[in-house]
């Protein structure tokens, strides 16, 4: 008798641990439901965003090597685009520094001749000769691309 006694006793031991087991978990899943329900109602997913927030969520580094550097009477240029910094590398100094202080300082002729010490005619000359030169030599390195395509 004192067998099935302890077997009894056994046994409603292991019914009251898996009956609290039971509890605990639904507990647990109660709680994460919650706390899943809590998080969705603050966050967005990814695919509920436009174009433009999207694009607010990353940025590109940027490396000394993605641009080219110019001087320019003392001041510093930057030029992001390759075929314009190589049709600039082109240029004779005097003619890159008005281009780079007239489009990317947005300096006008007078300001630029008067850095310069040179008339403003002149300045327009070189000016208007350099974006010829520069023209010439985009042409030519897009043709050189058209070329070499099947």
């Amino acid at each position: 008798m004192e067998r099935s006694s302890s077997n009894n006793k056994g046994k409603t031991v292991r019914h009251q641990f898996d009956s609290f087991c039971r509890k605990v978990l639904k507990g647990e899943a109660s709680n994460y439901r919650k706390a899943l329900a809590r998080s969705l109602q603050y966050e967005v997913t990814l695919s509920e965003l436009s174009e433009k927030e999207l694009s607010q969520l990353y940025t590109m580094d940027e490396y000394a090597t993605d641009y080219y550097l110019f001087q320019a009477m003392g001041y510093d240029v930057e030029v992001k685009d390759a075929l314009i910094g190589e049709a600039l590398e082109a240029l004779p100094e005097k003619k890159r520094n008005i281009i780079l202080l007239s489009y990317f300082l947005d300096m006008s002729d007078a300001e630029i001749g008067e850095l310069m010490n040179l008339v403003r005619t002149t300045i327009y000359r070189h000016r208007t000769s350099s974006l010829q030169q520069i023209k010439k030599y985009m042409e030519g390195k897009a043709d050189g691309e058209n070329k070499s395509e099947p």
